[in-house]
């Protein structure tokens, strides 16, 4: 069992940020960052298995799209808005929305499938989501590293700060006692 972060990067290290970034994508990067911050896994490793398992999986879902068709998006109802949205996307910006849908949150998903049900020529696709993904990997990982240092330079003070709650918590509670047992003498001469 796989108690710790530590544990699953060491265990399985760019292979789970490879599936993490076909399940989600930021978070997956972000903690193979943090890992490689860490020593736990380089921080190419990282870059390379986000940029191949984001390639795949958005060509994946391009193919599925292309082989089954605009009927089978009409049939998720719950995907009919972003779809509108990718379309109105589409129409107005065309290229730059094939290499900028990673960064679409809650769309990144629905494109790859709508571009492969519109006829996208496959190699267009490819080189387009490529750059996109190259881009969207550099910028998350550039976010990450630097994300990561603050997340360390917090941790290595959280002892004093620490402390500080320790004193603020033990002063307060000897207020508290101080504050209740000069009632409770009040009280008690009346």
């Amino acid at each position: 069992m796989i108690e710790t972060l530590q544990g699953l990067i060491a265990d399985f290290g760019a292979f789970a940020v490879a599936i993490g970034c076909l399940l989600e994508g930021e978070t997956a990067i972000l903690l193979g960052v943090f890992g490689a911050h860490r020593g736990w896994l380089s921080l190419e490793s990282v870059v390379v298995a986000a940029t191949i398992a984001t390639i795949i999986g958005d060509n994946l879902c391009f193919h599925i799209g292309r082989r089954m068709g605009r009927p089978a998006l009409d049939r998720r109802p719950g995907w009919q808005p972003k779809i509108a949205r990718v379309e109105r996307l589409l129409e107005s910006y065309g290229a730059p929305v094939m290499i900028g849908f990673r960064f679409l949150y809650g769309l990144r998903y629905v494109t790859p499938f709508l571009l492969g049900s519109l006829g996208v020529s496959p190699l267009r696709f490819f080189l387009l989501a490529m750059i996109g993904t190259l881009l969207w990997v550099g910028t998350v990982t550039f976010v990450g590293v630097h994300l990561a240092g603050a997340i360390e330079h917090a941790l290595a003070h959280i002892h004093d700060v620490e402390k500080i709650l320790a004193a603020v918590v033990l002063i307060g509670a000897g207020l508290g006692l101080a504050v209740y047992w000069m009632r409770r003498n009040v009280t008690a001469q009346r």
